[in-house]
């Protein structure tokens, strides 16, 4: 639970309101960051920067626990939503 804090801190500095961070721990770290900063990456530049602050901020046994992050920009998350 402790590294989904710190992880917690150190996204939400990155990407402050009104950017959201979703995490939840279940064994492992998954969770969701929307940011209009995501518009014009692709996927991969998208994990790249998620990895890149990751691998600035956590040990390696911390980024080990965590499973996956996915980047989506806020019209990615309402259509999502219109989706379900």
């Amino acid at each position: 639970m402790a590294v989904v804090r710190k992880l917690k801190k150190i996204l939400e500095e990155r990407f402050p309101p009104p950017d959201k961070v979703s995490l939840r721990d279940d064994d492992r770290v998954i969770g969701v960051i929307t940011s209009k900063r995501f518009r014009r990456m692709d996927t991969m530049q998208r994990q790249n920067l998620i990895h890149d602050i990751l691998a600035t901020h956590l040990t390696g046994e911390e980024r080990r626990h965590v499973l996956l992050i996915v980047a989506i920009t806020p019209e990615e998350e309402v259509a999502n939503a219109e989706d379900e």
